[in-house]
Parts: structure tokens; C-alpha cells; sequence
């Protein structure tokens, strides 16, 4: 049986998250609980939750308490030192970095204090989302002045404040399905101005976001970095059907875009449809993130479906920790595993050999991201 447990890691895709330890209760725990407001429905919902209860285990483990919510609460709470926690945690799964998407979440969190509490490598992404809303609020009308500070925020994030990469979220807004007539300057000063005059109509403004997204994607191949994009699942106001990043694929083949390294963001449940992309388009890499760890039984079938098509140089180990850095941990720990068995499977039939597994998983956990963040 492989063991990749010695293999480092770098997290693809996280968030800055809040230190609010309570004994109480801990955020980690309640990972995609609808309502959070310590009831006990809230809690019960929680501890029905397969990822929760696996949490509660190993988190106890590790902290030598308990396996019960309140026990690693009350435990996590007494900690002390956070930064020296974290690094001990981090040691224990070889946690090397984070690909910190800043965007979320808003207000955005003091980056050097969250540097001082997590000290390992940060690969800050730029997300594009505060930005537009920030101008929108301002109501800049005219379109040339907009597009410049857009423009120019983009480059300053990239060539003078550290940002690696760019991210949108515009699935959450107005969907996957970006409409190349959207393109043209006219067509978005078009969705600015019915932006401004529908603010609280969303769709109103995707003209202006299409052409926007596409803006960012010429910015990204012009300044050499990867642009990241949601795909899939989110929180609980998204809406799934305009989430599938097959929607991306005719804007992703055209001329002016195909040059533009993209990283599809989660996937999960449209895995498939993601790998196949990878395969068939030069330009795409996909991350694994949310659905490990959260969708704790598909973890396996994730990694089967991620390696259907994908060449294994284009897939990212990632896992959306957004309340504490027990989730890259618990991520990290449950990737290993499950690519264990998910190629001990591959090689028992014969798909790889046995020296394959171990290069497959250092590329999935580490080596993508080194090469795409660090290469040049």
C-alpha cells in the first residue's frame, strides 16, 4: 500500500481566516452548516455531518483530548501561542504554503497580523469582486475612467503589492457562461451604465462583468500568472446550474484567451467535466478544493474523476479552509490518504507503476503548485 504521508504539500486555494477560539464552540467544526448560531438544531446539524464527526476525531487526536466537540473547543481554546500551534500543526502533514485567496472575507482580514499566526509560505490571489463593487459604489459612471482603474489595480496588485495570481467569483454573480459579444468596450460601457441604474438587479449588470472577466484574463497572460476561477460549489447562495466550468469552455478556446493560464476552482460535483478540459485545453489546470476535505466520502471518486482525463501535471491538492488552519490540516491529511488508495487501485490494475504513484501524488500535493507559483 502506498504511504504519501512523508510527502510536503502546498494548499491551493484557502482564505485569511479570523482567530475568534472559543471555548465553546469552533469554527472548523461547523463546516457548511446552514445556520451557526450554537442552537441545538445548529448543533445537532453539525454532528450529523460525516466531515464533522471525522474532524472531531482526528482533531482530538491531535490535541489529546476527547472526541467530542466540546472537548476540542475547549482544548483549541487553551492553545496559547497560535503561531506556534500552527507550525506544529503544519510540521505534522508537511504543510509548505498557501495560495490565500485575500477576497474573502470582507472586510478583508489584517494580513500581517495573519502572517504572524500562520507562519508558512503565502501565495496571495487577487480577487477581482471587491474591486468592481468598490467602483460601482463609488458610482464611476464613465466608462474609460472605470476600465482605467480597474486596469491599473490589477497590474499594481501583481507588479507592486505581492499578488500571484487572479481570481473572480463571477459564478456567484451572473454565471459561467461568458458571452464573447460581451467583449467590446461599447458592450461594457452598455452594462456599466445599466449596473449603476439596476444596482440591486445582478443579471443587469453582466454585460459589464463579462467584459471585465475577459479584461482580467488578457491582463493575466500579458503579466504571466494563472487566473483562478469558482467553478462549482459554494456557499449556500450560489446557483449551482451556472457553476459548471463547461460553461467556460468556448470563451477558453478562443483566440486571446487560450494563452491565459486558468485554474478551475473546486469542480466538485463537475470533476469530470473539469478533467476533460484539462486534457483537451493547453491552458487549464484544475483544483480539488471544498470537495476535499469537505465532501469527506467523495474525496476518493474526486481524485478518480480529477485523474479520468487531466494529465497529472495539470491537478492541484487545494481544500478551501476558510475558518482555521485545522482545515489545510485536515485536508492535508485526508488527500494522502485517499490518493493512497485511489492509486494503490490504479497500479493493482495495472494503470501505473509502482514508482508512478509516488510521482502522481508528489505532483497532485506539491509539485503543480511549485511549478505554477515559484517556476521562473
Amino acid at each position: 500500500m502506498f504511504n504519501f504521508s512523508e510527502i510536503p504539500c502546498i494548499d491551493n486555494h484557502c482564505h485569511p481566516y479570523l482567530f475568534e477560539v472559543d471555548p465553546q464552540h469552533y469554527a472548523p467544526l461547523e463546516s457548511f452548516v446552514g445556520f451557526k448560531d450554537g442552537s441545538p438544531e445548529s448543533n445537532a446539524h453539525r454532528d450529523h455531518m460525516l466531515y464533522n464527526r471525522w474532524a472531531i476525531r482526528e482533531l482530538a487526536k491531535f490535541l489529546g483530548v476527547d472526541p467530542t466537540a466540546e472537548a476540542v473547543a475547549k482544548a483549541r481554546a487553551a492553545v496559547g501561542d497560535e503561531g506556534a500551534y500552527v507550525t506544529r500543526l503544519f510540521a505534522d502533514e508537511g504543510i509548505k504554503g498557501l495560495v490565500i485567496d485575500t477576497g474573502y472575507p470582507q472586510p478583508p482580514v489584517d494580513m500581517v497580523e495573519f502572517r504572524k499566526r500562520v507562519p508558512t509560505t503565502l501565495f496571495p490571489v487577487f480577487r477581482i469582486e471587491p474591486l468592481i463593487k468598490a467602483l460601482l459604489d463609488e458610482r464611476v459612471a464613465e466608462f474609460a475612467t472605470f476600465i482605467s482603474r480597474y486596469d491599473s489595480a490589477i497590474r499594481r496588485a501583481l507588479r507592486e503589492e505581492g499578488f500571484i495570481a487572479v481570481k473572480s467569483i463571477i459564478a456567484y454573480r451572473t454565471g459561467l457562461e461568458i458571452k464573447m459579444e460581451h467583449e467590446s468596450d461599447a458592450a461594457g460601457a452598455t452594462g456599466l451604465a445599466a449596473a449603476l441604474a439596476k444596482p440591486t438587479e445582478m443579471m443587469a449588470s453582466k454585460p459589464l462583468r463579462d467584459h471585465l472577466l475577459l479584461r482580467a484574463l488578457r491582463i493575466c497572460r500579458e503579466e504571466n500568472v494563472s487566473f483562478h476561477v469558482h467553478t462549482g460549489i459554494g456557499d449556500a447562495d450560489i446557483v449551482l446550474a451556472r457553476c459548471n466550468p463547461a460553461l467556460l469552455n468556448e470563451t477558453l478556446k478562443q483566440p486571446g484567451y487560450r494563452d491565459t493560464k486558468v485554474v478551475l476552482i473546486h469542480c466538485y460535483p463537475y470533476v469530470e467535466e473539469a478533467s476533460w478540459m484539462a486534457a483537451a485545453l493547453p491552458n487549464v489546470w484544475i483544483d480539488l478544493s471544498e470537495g476535499v476535505p469537505f465532501a469527506l466520502v467523495a474525496t476518493d471518486r474526486i481524485f478518480e474523476k480529477g485523474l479520468d482525463l487531466a494529465p497529472i501535471n495539470r491537478i492541484f491538492f487545494g481544500t478551501d479552509a476558510f475558518a482555521a488552519p485545522e482545515h489545510t490540516w485536515l485536508g492535508a491529511k485526508l488527500a494522502k490518504q485517499s490518493l493512497a488508495r485511489v492509486l494503490q487501485s490504479f497500479h493493482e490494475r495495472g494503470f501505473i507503476e509502482g514508482s508512478e504513484g509516488y510521482e502522481i501524488a508528489e505532483k497532485i500535493l506539491i509539485g503543480n503548485a511549485r511549478d505554477m507559483y515559484l517556476a521562473g
